[in-house]
C-alpha cells in the first residue's frame, strides 16, 4: 500500500503528491493561474496608486507580464516538486484540495495583487479593473472547488487578458 508523501514547502504548508497524469492538467492550469495571478485586492489597491503616477498602457502591460512570467516560474517549480513527490499516483481530491490551497491559490492571488498594485493605466481604469476582478472570480471557482482545477479554469480571465495584451497571463487557458 503505497502512503501519501508530503513535500514541505514552508514551516507550516504542504504539497501533496499527485499522479502523474494529473500533474500536466495541474501544470497546466498553475501556469495559467500564476499568470492570472497577478491580480488581487482592489482594497490594497486604492492606496498604494493614489500615491504613484499612473503607469502608460506600454508600461503596464511590460510589467504585468513580467509578474505573470515570474508566477508561472514559480507555479513550475512547484509543479516539479510534485512530480517528483507522486511519481505515477494519481492524486486524490484531497490532496487537490491541500495543493491548490497551500501552493496553487496563494501563488495566483500573489500574482493578482501585484498586478493589480501596479495601477491601471488612467484611460483604462475599468477595463483593468474588470479584467482583475474576473481573474479573482476564476480563482474563487477552483478556491470552492479545487478538483476542479483545469488547464481551463481561467479561460474566462485569459480571454479579457489576451486581448488587452497580458499574453504572459494565463498563457495555456
Amino acid at each position: 500500500m503505497n502512503r501519501l508523501r508530503f513535500t514541505r514547502v514552508s514551516a507550516s504548508k504542504y504539497i501533496p503528491p499527485l499522479p502523474s497524469r494529473q500533474i500536466g492538467v495541474l501544470t497546466s492550469t498553475l501556469a495559467v493561474g500564476l499568470v492570472a495571478a497577478g491580480c488581487g485586492s482592489s482594497s490594497k489597491h486604492t492606496a498604494s496608486s493614489a500615491a504613484k503616477p499612473a503607469l502608460s498602457k506600454t508600461q503596464f502591460l511590460a510589467e504585468g507580464n513580467a509578474i505573470c512570467a515570474q508566477g508561472n516560474q514559480k507555479l513550475t517549480a512547484t509543479q516539479k516538486a510534485l512530480e517528483k513527490t507522486l511519481g505515477n499516483h494519481a492524486p486524490t481530491p484531497a490532496q487537490i484540495t491541500a495543493y491548490v490551497n497551500a501552493a496553487f491559490a496563494p501563488i495566483i492571488e500573489g500574482q493578482i495583487e501585484r498586478i493589480r498594485a501596479l495601477g491601471a493605466p488612467a484611460a483604462e481604469q475599468a477595463t483593468v479593473t474588470n479584467m482583475l476582478d474576473v481573474a479573482q472570480a476564476d480563482l474563487n471557482k477552483v478556491k470552492s472547488n479545487p478538483p476542479s482545477l483545469t488547464r481551463h479554469a481561467f479561460a474566462n480571465f485569459a480571454r479579457l487578458a489576451h486581448s488587452y495584451g497580458l499574453t504572459r497571463c494565463a498563457a495555456n487557458a
